[in-house]
């Protein structure tokens, strides 16, 4: 399986060192400023890579993520990922490090991309992207202290096992309102799994129909998500999905001539104030990615074509919904050299954009993880491997008080 990052490239990547400022620049916009929270030592072995994850703020308040690298460097290089918490104040502790035998076995999983979330029982669920029985990936539960149990192993072609699955998820699980927990995988399929761990495939794609993003549920009914390819033009769609695995494909990207109405969401959709359903796509639209919009009916219109030059590009990250109802959203690159904003979408357009330029040389960028917006009123995220601290960065935004601290 292949990671699939339409233009993803270390030699565009960008972090910002521990305890730098972050000047935020916005036309019209109120004052926001960034802030480091933490950022990962240079060695990587409390972890790196952070890449596509959101971070989740746990019932105990603090912030809880993955990196899809570092951590254990014994037996694999790069190392196999990490599970990590990070309270409010920058102090990070690490929960998990997945961890591989001599020769790459990685029997408890490999590699988390998207994060994970708190379940109604207290625990945290996640996946990881390969490593298992299969090297497919796992499916796990970990405990707020840190204890790890591994529920399923996934399994998909060329291996040999009683029924297939899938494989390779981005995706960050979701908990719908019959208590179990949903996701989609890159290999085509979806699925739901228990708190207690029964496993049961519910929808296989047509070949190329993979899917990144997380799952979203509109009140108590159906699941609605993006594949990032797939579709009548190879380029993705948003689809329905009922509880019991009924789907139904609502959208296809590249309709529209030279795709100006988008091409490969790979993020997932969030619902917006008024019950429209809101994402992204990280190309298409002027070349360099879209926000658009589309009713759980499937009326579709897109809203934003980013451009090249000094404005956002290529957002990877879905939406997230402000207590005001816009949305604030990330691009992985754009501006000046090419670090990456944050975005404000008010009233269907691109309302303010963000960003993310250091003080003294040492730029924050890639953000390719979407915005968790916490209970203090603030947004937190990530940026991916850059020149400075190599591990990444999880960073503060917003008008409340900063919260990092060196470490």
């Amino acid at each position: 399986m292949n990671r699939h990052h339409p233009g993803k490239g270390a030699s565009l990547r960008r972090a910002c060192f521990a305890g730098l400022a972050i000047a935020a620049a916005a036309t019209g916009a109120h004052a926001q400023t960034f802030s480091v929270l933490y950022a990962f030592p240079q060695d990587g072995g409390l972890g790196s890579d952070i890449s596509q994850m959101t971070m989740v703020e746990g019932t105990d308040g603090n912030f809880y993520g993955t990196t899809f690298a570092g951590g254990d460097y014994a037996n694999y290089g790069g190392g196999a990922g990490t599970v990590f918490k990070v309270s409010p104040q920058g102090q990070l502790t690490q929960l998990w490090a997945f961890s591989c035998a001599q020769g790459g076995v990685c029997a408890d999983g490999r590699s988390p991309e998207g994060g994970v979330i708190q379940a109604t029982d207290g625990s945290f669920y996640g996946t990881t992207y390969a490593g298992g029985t299969y090297n497919d990936g796992t499916i796990y539960r970990i405990t707020p202290s840190g204890k790890l149990t591994t529920l399923y192993n996934f399994c998909w072609y060329p291996n040999t096992c009683a029924s297939y699955s899938g494989g390779g998820t981005y995706g960050r699980l979701i908990q719908a309102s019959n208590g179990d927990l949903y996701d989609t995988t890159t290999s085509g399929t979806a699925f739901k799994i228990s708190l207690k761990g029964k496993f049961k495939l519910l929808y296989t794609w047509p070949a190329g129909g993979g899917s990144e993003g997380a799952l979203m549920q509109v009140g108590k009914g159906a699941l609605f998500g993006t594949t990032v390819a797939g579709g009548a033009g190879n380029e993705g769609t948003v689809f329905k999905m009922s509880l019991s695995g009924k789907v139904t494909t609502l959208y296809s990207f590249c309709s529209q001539a030279q795709c100006a109405d988008g091409a490969q969401p790979v993020a997932g959709l969030v619902e917006g104030a008024n019950g429209d359903l809101y994402g992204t796509t990280v190309n298409g639209g002027a070349k360099f990615g879209t926000v658009f919009k589309i009713t759980p009916k499937g009326k579709f219109k897109s809203l934003v074509a980013f451009q090249a030059g000094t404005t956002p590009a290529n957002p990877y990250a879905a939406l997230t919904l402000a207590n005001d109802g816009t949305l604030f959203g990330t691009t992985a690159y754009g501006g000046n050299p090419g670090n990456g904003f944050v975005y404000q979408i008010a009233k269907d357009r691109l309302a303010n954009a963000w960003p993310l330029t250091g003080t003294t040389g040492c730029v924050g960028g890639t953000p390719y993880g979407g915005l968790l917006l916490a209970s203090d009123g603030n947004f937190y995220g990530s940026d991916d491997n850059g020149n400075c601290v190599d591990s990444g960065t999880l960073f503060a935004f917003g008008p409340g008080p900063r919260r990092g601290i060196t470490n």
